[in-house]
C-alpha cells in the first residue's frame, strides 16, 4: 500500500518543500514524482509556466483511456502551435461525491514560449468538450517560475501537491492508475 504522510514538508533531491498535506495527508511517492517533473523542466528552461485545471466527465469509466487520449491530443497541438521541445504534466484521477471520476491536471511548459494560460486553457477546454467533458479553472490557475525564484516555485509546488492528497483515490479497478506524470529526465548540470 502506498505511503500517506501528514508531514507538512517533503524532500525531493536536495530541496525540501512545504506541501499541502492537511486533512487527508498526501501520497509521498505521487507528490515527489510531480515535484520531480517541475525540477526536470527547470533543468532545461530558465523559466517555466505551470497551468492547473480540472477535467470533469459525464460518466464513470473504469480506465483512463479518455485522459490519455486528451493528453496526447493536447500535447501534439501545443507542440505544433508553440514549437515546444518538451511538455511536463501531471494528472490525478479522483472520485469523491460524484458518480464519475474527475481529473486534476497540470501542464509544465517552456515559460519563454508561453507565459499566460488563456490560449492553452481554451485549447484544453475545446479538446475536452469534444470528448463530452467540461473544464473547470480555479482562481490563480497559473505560475510563471524563474529558475532560482524559490518563493514562486514553492507556491506552485504547494498548489500541485494538493493533487497527491489521500482523499478520493483508489476508486477504480486494480490495473487502473490513480495518477500519471511526464517522464522528463533532468538535464545534467
Amino acid at each position: 500500500m502506498p505511503h500517506i504522510s501528514f508531514a507538512g514538508a517533503t524532500t525531493v533531491g536536495r530541496n525540501t518543500w512545504w506541501v499541502n498535506a492537511s486533512e487527508s495527508g498526501i501520497y509521498t511517492a505521487m507528490a515527489k514524482r510531480m515535484i520531480g517533473q517541475v525540477d526536470a523542466m527547470l533543468s532545461y528552461h530558465s523559466k517555466i509556466h505551470i497551468v492547473r485545471f480540472d477535467l470533469h466527465q459525464p460518466d464513470f469509466t473504469p480506465d483512463n483511456r479518455r485522459i490519455t487520449e486528451f493528453n496526447n491530443l493536447l500535447h501534439s497541438r501545443l507542440k505544433a502551435r508553440y514549437k515546444l521541445d518538451r511538455i511536463g504534466f501531471a494528472w490525478v484521477r479522483e472520485l469523491e461525491r460524484a458518480k464519475q471520476q474527475h481529473y486534476h491536471f497540470a501542464l509544465i511548459l517552456d515559460g519563454h514560449k508561453i507565459n499566460h494560460p488563456q490560449q492553452v486553457l481554451e485549447l484544453a477546454a475545446e479538446l475536452w468538450r469534444f470528448m463530452d467533458g467540461s473544464l473547470w479553472i480555479p482562481k490563480h490557475c497559473y505560475y510563471n517560475v524563474l529558475r532560482g525564484d524559490h518563493t514562486e516555485l514553492q507556491a506552485a509546488i504547494w498548489r500541485i501537491s494538493y493533487f497527491a492528497k489521500g482523499r478520493g483515490k483508489g476508486y477504480k479497478p486494480e490495473q487502473t492508475k490513480n495518477y500519471s506524470t511526464s517522464r522528463i529526465k533532468p538535464q545534467n548540470d
